[in-house]
Order: C-alpha cells, then structure tokens, then sequence
C-alpha cells in the first residue's frame, strides 16, 4: 500500500475534504496464455527446423518438418489396395445381380472394401503428421531437438509462447475482496519500464491460501501491448474508502 489508510483519512479532514479513493499495490507477475511444448506424434528424421529461439511466426507456419518419403509410401500401397478392394466389391455386387454368389461373399468384398477406406485414412493422417504447424502467432522459446536427428513418438520437439494473448497473475491479501471485483481496472508499474500498462481484472481464483491468507487473480492486457511473458510488475490498485 502506497501509504496508510488512517493516515490518508487525516490529512483529509485536516484539508475539509475525505479522499475519493486509496491506492493499494501488489507484485504482479505477465503470463502467456498461449504456451506450449509440441511433441512428435510420429518416429521419424526432423528434416527441417525453419524458426530458431526468438524467431516470431505467424498461425499455421510449419514449425517443424519430418522426413514423410516412408509414410508416402505407405500411403500410397494402402490406396491402391482400396482401388483393388472396390473392384472386388463392384464385381460382388454384379455377381449378386446375377445371382452367381450368395450374400455373405458381397458383405465380405463390402467390409474389406471398408477396411482399406480405414487403412487409407490413418495412412493419410500420417503423412499430415509430418509437418507441425503453428497453432497461433508467436515465438519460439526453445528446441528440444536438432535437424536430422531421429525422433520417437511423443517427444518433446519445440517449445512456443503466444506473445499477444497475455495476462497478469497478482497474489493480492484476502482481506481486499470486499473491494475487489472482476471488470476493476489495473496500473501497472512493469520493472525496468516507464510507462505504465494498463489491465483489468477478468478473474478472482475463489480460493484463499489458509497460510497466507492470500488470494490470485488474474488480470487480461489488451493484445497491442509491447510486454513480454515472465515480466515483473507492480499492480496499483484503486479501493473506494470506506
């Protein structure tokens, strides 16, 4: 708090007039809401890594790009024995027209048919996991892994931040939630920086820590802003006096 409740009352009444409001503060801490760590869904050779840590890339750029000729080709055997199962299954059903076999042997030819069309499909959804994308615009944090080496499924491959969609996280006293409502403006006070940034409250964790007797709540920044995730700031805070 920038100065004593009582005393701020005081020096009111000595001057004919109470104050509007009190300015309280608290450290306060910007977080990406956008933030992730992208794994392989597949075991293959990392072919091509386009951004480096810091690089900034736009929603749907290929982040990472694996070596898919296998997965091609895969996809390309499957798809030629769905041509050759809907020729067995075309040629079924004639057959059955004519009466030259029963219907097991067309329900047979129609589920192989359906197989394939199921085998076609995974197959494809395999070359598509070869090159991840970029699921909104940001910056690389950090790779986990170097061009040309070989992955397993499920690792970890690089890790992004989102730097538009950012929030404030304060760790404010219980004991101010009589005042404290979400839509409340904030000033922030970001160390290092001389101009303040302006938030507003969007939500107040309904938990208070029994130890601390403490209290989060996060705050949402306009999408302009030039703050970085992991900045430290100062939130200043206007209460109506009581």
């Amino acid at each position: 708090m920038r100065y004593s409740l009582k005393a701020g009352l005081l020096v009111a009444l000595l001057v004919g007039a109470l104050p509007a409001n009190a300015e309280y503060e608290a450290r306060a801490v910007i977080k990406a809401l956008d933030r992730a760590v992208l794994s392989g869904e597949l075991a293959a050779r990392v072919e091509r890594l386009p951004f480096l840590p810091g690089d900034a890339f736009k929603k749907g750029d290929v982040l990472v790009a694996l070596d898919c000729t296998l997965y091609e080709a895969q996809a390309e055997k499957v798809s030629a024995e769905v041509r050759a199962a809907k020729i067995k299954r075309d040629n079924t059903q004639e057959l059955k027209v004519l009466n030259s076999i029963g219907e097991l042997d067309v329900a047979l030819a129609q589920s192989e048919y359906s197989q394939s069309l199921a085998e076609l499909k995974i197959a494809r959804l395999n070359t598509q996991r070869c090159v991840i994308k970029a699921p909104w615009n940001g910056r690389v944090v950090s790779l986990r892994i170097n061009a040309q080496e070989n992955i397993r499924q499920q690792q970890e491959l690089i890790e992004i931040v989102g730097d538009r969609n950012l929030e404030v996280e304060v760790v404010v006293p219980a004991s101010w939630l009589n005042w404290l409502a979400v839509g409340q403006s904030i000033s922030l006070q970001v160390d290092d920086r001389t101009e303040p940034a302006s938030a507003e409250v969007s939500a107040i964790i309904p938990a208070i820590d029994a130890v601390s007797q403490t209290v989060l709540l996060r705050a949402k920044l306009p999408q302009d802003t030039q703050l970085i995730p992991g900045m430290s700031a100062t939130a200043v805070f206007n209460a109506p006096v009581q």
